[in-house]
């Protein structure tokens, strides 16, 4: 089970109640999220970071549709970030079997929102200047997985994620 904390912007778009944050108390950390949505170029970007290891996903120009089957855009577009920080397929594999079923609750770590927050200026200075085509989004996921390090944690995200599973 993946537990996503949304923002309320995330909440507006989902259309859906959020569950009771104090129901999933006892679900482990590396299978809670939070999820934020912000605008580039006039266009809904969503940001998702696994409160374990800050591994994040950011998913630009995200329509209606993807928005009305979310669940699967977001497993579809894990894996392919896992791949693209080369990830180990025994990882991915575990990761994704956890991803069944997803809830949205409230937020509850301010910690995390901070992390998402470093992240939303990374994609926003990487996105200046340039046509919503331009954008090179699997190079920007791949910067703030591999290269960008948060205070918390210490480290790049894919190598606490790496470490979790040691």
């Amino acid at each position: 089970m993946f537990v996503i904390g949304a923002t309320q912007k995330l909440t507006k778009e989902l259309n859906k109640e959020l569950e009771a944050t104090e129901e999933y108390e006892d679900i482990a950390a590396i299978n809670k999220w939070h999820g934020n949505l912000i605008t580039i170029n006039r266009r809904k970007c969503l940001i998702l970071m696994n409160n374990q290891t800050g591994i994040n996903l950011i998913l630009f120009g995200l329509r209606k549709p993807q928005f009305e089957n979310l669940h699967n855009v977001i497993k579809g577009s894990l894996k392919q970030l896992l791949q693209l920080i080369k990830v180990e397929d025994e990882i991915i594999n575990q990761i994704l079997s956890e991803a069944d079923p997803l809830v949205y609750t409230k937020t509850d770590n301010r910690q995390i929102l901070g992390m998402m927050n470093q992240v939303q200026l990374l994609v926003e200075e990487a996105a200046e200047g340039l046509k919503y085509e331009e954008i090179d989004a699997a190079e920007i996921n791949y910067i703030s997985n591999a290269e960008l390090l948060f205070n918390p944690i210490g480290k790049p995200p894919v190598e606490a994620l790496r470490e979790y599973f040691k």
